[in-house]
């Protein structure tokens, strides 16, 4: 498929060895009713069949656009992601998770009506190769927003995979670290609230989060991922001035992160 408009919007994907779950993802791209967008995505050093599988993805459909590297590191894999995308607002999604077929529609519409810089959804959870069962979701869409920013010093409450974000923004910030290992998308909302950019969540749900035994948490990174994590958060309430009363959600934020993860994944729910 060939379309000659400057997109709108920009899917930023980043990929390391992503089957079996990469091809679910794409289909929930190109499977969006709202048709004026790009997908960016960039391949992190992939030893599987990913790059191959995303040119021949690349050469059928020309929104689609692959840059592929021999491993930069997620940060720096986002980041190019969002500098070559051409679009105003930038839409994130893992290779692993799903988009709403209406997620961009109902996207864009709240940002044009609202004038909002960063809009996020809620999130439901897929199991290993489990699919979204989404329902259809009638206009006028409700553009009923809630500024989160605060909510920083207690978590990190914004769905990565549901964000989209004036591209110029997070550009204007830096970007993503390129430096840490884990919680980049935490640190970056910090610098986004701390310019000035308020953290949005819509009254939706937009997005799939696939939970499966590849990630990256549940591996043997996990208790340096914990640890890193209520650092962070620590750092994030120092500078906001949050005071002495919001230094118990990092140690819940660990306890809580210690637990087994279906029972993370229930208290959530």
């Amino acid at each position: 498929m060939d379309d000659v408009r400057t997109p709108l919007v920009s899917f930023y994907m980043t990929v390391r060895n992503g089957f079996p779950f990469l091809p679910k993802a794409i289909e929930s791209i190109k499977n969006q009713t709202y048709l004026n967008w790009e997908a960016v995505i960039v391949d992190d050093g992939s030893s599987d069949d990913s790059v191959k599988y995303l040119r021949e993805v690349e050469r059928q459909d020309s929104r689609f656009r692959i840059i592929a590297t021999e491993g930069v590191g997620r940060g720096k894999a986002l980041n190019m992601a969002i500098e070559n995308a051409r679009g105003v607002y930038v839409a994130n999604l893992d290779a692993d998770d799903l988009a709403h077929p209406q997620r961009i529609d109902i996207q864009v519409s709240i940002l044009i009506a609202t004038g909002a810089l960063f809009l996020y959804s809620d999130a439901e959870f897929v199991y290993d190769d489990g699919v979204a069962d989404w329902t259809p979701i009638s206009g006028p869409f409700n553009n009923h927003l809630d500024d989160v920013s605060m909510e920083l010093m207690k978590r990190n409450p914004v769905s990565h995979i549901s964000v989209i974000s004036q591209r110029k923004s997070i550009l204007e910030v830096g970007g993503y670290s390129q430096t840490r290992k884990s919680q980049l998308d935490y640190e970056l909302w910090f610098r986004l609230v701390k310019h000035g950019i308020k953290l949005q969540k819509m009254g939706y749900t937009l997005v799939a989060k696939r939970i499966h035994t590849g990630q990256s948490f549940e591996n043997k990174r996990r208790m340096k991922y914990l640890f890193s994590s209520t650092a962070l958060q620590n750092k994030i309430i120092t500078e906001m001035q949050g005071g002495i009363r919001y230094r118990i959600y990092p140690a819940l934020r660990l306890l809580y992160g210690l637990l087994p993860q279906k029972l993370r994944v229930h208290i959530r729910q």
